[in-house]
């Protein structure tokens, strides 16, 4: 089956399209380009349930000057027609990372420079509702200069079960849990479900949950790791953690994206530097069991997601300014090459919409 794709990516002067709608095809693996559009910087999204919201990251100087230029974007989606209705400031550097809350009420969002995440409650039409917009300043630093010289948050996402906005900080070592069911009263930290991560140093990047929503891992970009934990509902409990790249491997490496497959069985991490993608297995009880590692033929795969069905996977190889779709087996944790698409700027980010099919 054919799937409308939405390619986000980083823009310049020179390169003007932040976004490329393509045609995926999950039988096959093969993916063409159907329109770009020009909007700056689209280079993380989320997509509607019913695949007709589009949210991205956007910088503009309509927001402020460069370092104050960032803000969101909300677009609405008919096939391989993508229409921008609305954007809003978010006061600092363009977010890092962007999501939707489990009810897709809320959009919240982290940025890395400044370490700055929030939230922005949405309108029935899917609009964002501005006066509702809160934002989070955090402080501190790690020991592990100059990457932790200050804060620097860097994922935001609302727990499944829609309790807690969680913001992990690459800065401070922590996911920090921020009381969301309540946000009305203001938004506070529940000082019992924050996340002091460990190692110290290790600079937490990105974290995903299990479709159980139970378990909950956590990718280490300073030190190459990743950590399972689980969740009672309150608290978060250290399970497991480990090594993303096998071997003796000693040249520069920094860990980058974390994704879960469709039925939780497995968990894969993409490393920039060392150029690959590790997969573990999942055990019943949350631990992580080192399946395989695949070296990819291009460099820094910044960010990558799966076709429907899990067969294929796009790769976004930022420094070889292009995508890459591969083939993948379950039983080996492989993958294999199958196309390319070539002259893309610094690809980052992928959505599939399973909910309009491509014709």
């Amino acid at each position: 089956m054919k799937y409308i794709t939405y390619v986000g990516s980083y823009t310049t002067k020179e390169h003007e399209y932040g976004m490329h709608i393509c045609e995926s095809d999950n039988e096959t693996g093969a993916i063409r380009v159907l329109r770009k559009i020009a909007v700056p910087n689209t280079t993380y999204m989320a997509l509607s349930k019913d695949g007709k919201r589009l949210y991205s990251v956007i910088s503009s100087d309509k927001f402020g000057p460069p370092g104050f230029d960032g803000g969101l974007a909300y677009f609405k989606t008919d096939g391989d027609d993508v229409k921008l209705v609305s954007e809003i400031s978010t006061t600092k550097t363009t977010p890092c990372h962007i999501s939707l809350s489990p009810d897709e009420k809320s959009v919240v969002f982290a940025e890395y420079s400044l370490a700055t995440a929030g939230y922005v409650d949405l309108k029935e039409d899917g609009s964002f509702q501005s006066d509702s917009m809160k934002i989070i300043q955090h402080i501190g630093d790690g020991p592990n200069k100059p990457r932790q010289n200050a804060a620097h948050a860097h994922c935001s996402i609302v727990s499944p079960d829609g309790k807690y906005l969680l913001v992990t900080d690459l800065g401070i070592d922590c996911v920090k849990a921020y009381d969301f069911k309540n946000r009305e009263k203001g938004i506070e930290e529940s000082i019992e479900t924050t996340i002091k991560t460990l190692p110290s140093g290790a600079g937490p990047r990105h974290t995903v949950f299990h479709p159980n929503g139970r378990f909950m891992f956590v990718i280490f970009e300073l030190l190459n790791l990743v950590s399972s934990y689980v969740y009672d509902g309150t608290s978060f409990y250290l399970l497991d953690t480990k090594k993303l790249i096998p071997g003796n491997f000693d040249s520069f490496s920094k860990a980058a994206a974390i994704k879960i497959s469709e039925d939780g069985s497995q968990l894969f991490c993409s490393n920039r530097g060392h150029d690959s993608i590790t997969v573990f297995n999942v055990n019943q009880k949350g631990g992580l069991e080192y399946l395989n590692n695949t070296r990819l033929n291009g460099k820094f795969p910044r960010d990558f997601e799966f076709m429907p069905g899990g067969n294929f996977c796009l790769i976004g190889l930022k420094e070889s300014w292009e995508v890459g779709s591969y083939a993948y087996d379950k039983k080996t944790g492989v993958f294999t090459p199958v196309q390319k698409i070539e002259g893309i700027y610094r690809p980052l980010f992928f959505k599939f919409n399973t909910a309009q099919n491509a014709s």
